[in-house]
């Protein structure tokens, strides 16, 4: 892994030096933003048992500092909201840092980078075994050998970049790449015996990580007699036609689940799910348009309700304001999520258990759709007449209907759920071509 790291600074490096200097060395430039991430992590495995991979949505800020207009250094701070973070790895908040290099290619409206850059994922209350540790309990007893506290790994961020410059002051950026998590030396039982324990090597994990977010500029690297790219001004008429491609993000607040013969309430895990899709737009005028919206989430789904792999359509209207070189809009697209395998009660049969009458459920399992409503916001930014960039941020909300499963005792053969509406927060970045 170590040569492969060193493999990729040399390319990165090679690939500066064999382009032409495109700007004078001593014109610099600072940039901040602001970015979403999702970072989806592969865990190791923990005492024979190997943990589903989980999706985390988290937020954080960028500093830029360009050497050239090829080379720049930069450091990034990444902060996960939720608690239970990645699930088996840790039961704390999480906190990322990358700090590293990007180097590639800028043109006028746009660039093309690829970065590699070091840094260290920290998860709190994470529990591991130490020898000659222990672990009190609620319960009079302390478990030997075991800890409970944070623990910080190794990582590295490896990926492109692709950036928009919708004016000299400001730009939209998306990264995607292999974020590797190095994980230190461990221990884990022997026999289930905590206090016999046996020494594991490093592990390491390589994870898919997304990005999008907006930055600004404080002083261009552009020479000064460089005109801004066309924008759409309020004299030119507005295109009628948009399609775009986006990737997007849906932590669901999932419904109640149900379990053995009971429906069992209290808080569950904010299930993160990662996907794409299209959109195709229809602007009435500059602030009014019609658009519909699908996304396809490939992951297989395992909610109380819905299973199988995800489908969302939306399909509404969008309105706001339109600048010259950015938009901002509020959305509202009802729609429907489709699940494609969910246990279904499709009839029922009257019958008796010895003397005891009882309902039997006849269940299939199929494809089944829910009602959901897309509300939130949409900011635009218009690289040229053609070209453009997407963020939206939103609620979707989602209706579930009355679900139902096979009961496992007599009296009661079908366990019921009644209805529920949930509130998913939603996130989706893309590109998009104005025709």
């Amino acid at each position: 892994m170590r040569r492969s790291y060193s493999t990729l600074a040399i390319v990165l490096i090679a690939l500066y030096l064999a382009g032409p200097a495109l700007a004078q060395p001593d014109v610099k430039k600072v940039e901040v933003g602001v970015q979403f991430t999702s970072f989806t992590l592969f865990p190791p495995p923990r005492e024979g048992f190997q943990p589903a991979n989980v999706t985390e949505p988290e937020f954080g800020g960028r500093i830029t500092y360009n050497l050239t207009r090829r080379i720049a250094v930069e450091s990034e701070l990444n902060f996960f909201p939720n608690k239970n973070i990645f699930q088996f790895l840790g039961e704390g908040r999480a906190v990322q840092g990358q700090f590293g290099i990007k180097t590639g290619k800028r043109f006028k409206q746009f660039g093309v980078f690829g970065k590699a850059r070091p840094g260290f994922l920290s998860v709190g209350k994470v529990f591991f075994h130490e020898p000659g540790a222990k672990l009190p309990t609620p319960y009079g007893f302390s478990i030997p050998n075991a800890r409970i506290g944070r623990q910080t790994y190794f990582t590295t961020d490896v990926g492109a970049v692709l950036e928009f410059y919708p004016s000299d002051r400001t730009l939209v950026r998306f990264d995607a790449g292999d974020t590797i998590v190095r994980y230190g030396k461990s221990f884990e039982e022997i026999g289930f015996n905590p206090s016999q324990l046996a020494a594991m090597p490093a592990k390491i994990k390589h994870n898919f990580q997304f990005t999008a977010g907006v930055g600004f500029r404080f002083k261009d690297s552009r020479p000064s007699q460089s005109v801004p790219v066309s924008k759409v001004t309020s004299r030119e008429k507005i295109l009628k036609y948009e399609v775009g491609i986006q990737f997007t993000s849906i932590s669901f607040d999932p419904p109640t689940p149900i379990f053995g013969d009971a429906v069992i309430s209290g808080p569950e895990l904010v299930d993160t799910e990662p996907g794409f899709g299209g959109r195709f737009t229809y602007n009435l005028n500059r602030s009014v348009a019609l658009e519909a919206e699908g996304n396809f989430f490939p992951r297989h789904q395992s909610l109380s309700g819905g299973g199988g792999r995800l489908l969302q359509s939306q399909f509404g209207v969008k309105a706001g304001h339109r600048w010259q070189s950015f938009g901002i809009f509020g959305k509202a697209r009802p729609g429907m999520l489709s699940f494609s395998q969910v246990n279904k009660l499709v009839s029922v049969q009257n019958g008796f258990f010895g003397t005891i009458p009882v309902q039997f459920g006849i269940f299939r399992t199929g494809l089944k759709s829910y009602f959901s409503a897309d509300v939130g916001g949409v900011i635009e930014y218009y690289m040229s007449r053609r070209l453009m960039t997407r963020i939206d941020v939103g609620d979707t909300i989602v209706h579930y209907s009355e679900y139902a499963i096979r009961g496992f005792i007599a009296s009661q053969q079908i366990i019921r759920r009644p209805p529920e509406t949930h509130h998913n927060f939603q996130f989706s970045a893309g590109v998009g071509f104005r025709f």
